[in-house]
């Protein structure tokens, strides 16, 4: 963290007067949207088209890989929350755990990236990606994590995404053990 990281923080962080509709924006994208991305990606997974099936089941593995490298990453640094060190507005009660990188922002970009690499059309990307950056934001806007945060937290969702895809696009030639058959 640096003074162009805090510049920013305070910058992005809401301020009590901010509109309302910004913070019920802000505290909805944060809280509610990571779980509805999540239960429509299952429901996908579970009962979709059976070419989807695979591609659901490939973007739940990246944010379930980017929750897991999260926490991993967090226990190696010591990187405080804003509110932790006085900066700011905090507008959500979190525990004073290390905030590097953002968990909330890892899984989501992991969710982007990975739902980009479906064949889709670019309403849909641009949907899911305006989806993860509105969670990144959230994090940022309702004080719970600096800038540096989230970029990266992109960063290790990312990678998981594109981990997960490039083994899921080839399990059967270089991982047998990950060859499952799912019903139709």
């Amino acid at each position: 963290m640096n003074e162009l990281d805090q510049t920013l923080f305070l910058w992005l962080n809401l301020s009590p007067l901010a509109p309302a509709w910004v913070f019920q924006l802000a505290r909805a994208s944060s809280q509610y949207l990571p779980h509805w991305l999540l239960a429509a990606t299952l429901a996908v997974a579970l009962t979709g088209r059976p070419l989807w099936r695979g591609q659901a089941w490939r973007v739940l593995a990246s944010v379930a890989l980017a929750s897991v490298a999260a926490y991993l990453l967090k226990r190696g640094f010591d990187h405080p929350r804003p509110f932790a060190l006085g900066l700011g507005t905090q507008w959500l009660p979190h525990g004073a755990s290390e905030g590097f990188p953002s968990s909330h922002a890892s899984t989501a970009m992991a969710f982007a990236v990975s739902a980009c690499l479906a064949p889709v059309r670019w309403p849909a990307r641009l949907l899911v990606l305006g989806a993860a950056l509105a969670v990144s934001w959230s994090r940022v806007a309702l004080g719970l994590h600096f800038p540096s945060d989230v970029l990266m937290a992109w960063v290790v969702g990312t990678l998981c995404a594109l981990g997960v895809q490039w083994l899921g696009a080839r399990p059967a030639r270089r991982w047998p053990c990950l060859r499952v058959s799912l019903p139709d």
